[in-house]
């Protein structure tokens, strides 16, 4: 019976600890699967709405990377092109909802709508008034810098 009872207990041992490491596995995947939709470097334009103000065109780099054990969060670092060179404007982390196909700031002001390889957003001010229209299209692996 003590023998029965030892491997029954080493059984259940076992199926715990591979229910555990598949369900951490699961996560990491899923986790990698609903930010790769948007990690990678993106690039565009953004086009000011708001007329006789400081805001100027501009031609943006989005470089998107996946943050670490912070699922659906990516790290944003934007850059704005300015003689020809590429010049930080900050890097945020921000949340991509799969579902929605949407990429928002934590503070609200930028949403962006994900179809493919095309984003397009906005800037808004904290009155709702749209301040910025962003255009963005993924490169390819391998291109750009």
């Amino acid at each position: 019976m003590t023998r029965l009872l030892a491997g029954c207990l080493l059984l259940l041992s076992f199926i715990l600890t591979f229910t555990c490491v598949v369900h951490t596995q699961d996560k990491t995947n899923s986790d990698s699967d609903t930010t790769s939709a948007v990690t990678g470097v993106w690039r565009g334009n953004s086009t000011c709405m708001v007329k006789n103000s400081p805001c100027h065109d501009e031609v943006n780099v989005y470089r998107i990377a996946k943050v670490a054990d912070k699922p659906g969060m990516v790290s944003v670092t934007a850059d704005k092109i300015v003689d020809g060179k590429e010049v930080v404007m900050g890097t945020f982390e921000w949340k991509y909802d799969a579902q929605k196909h949407s990429l928002d700031s934590s503070d609200g002001r930028f949403h962006f709508t994900v179809e493919g390889n095309k984003m397009e957003g906005a800037l808004t001010l904290a009155d709702g008034t749209v301040y910025r229209r962003i255009y963005l299209k993924k490169e390819k692996q391998g291109q750009g810098s």
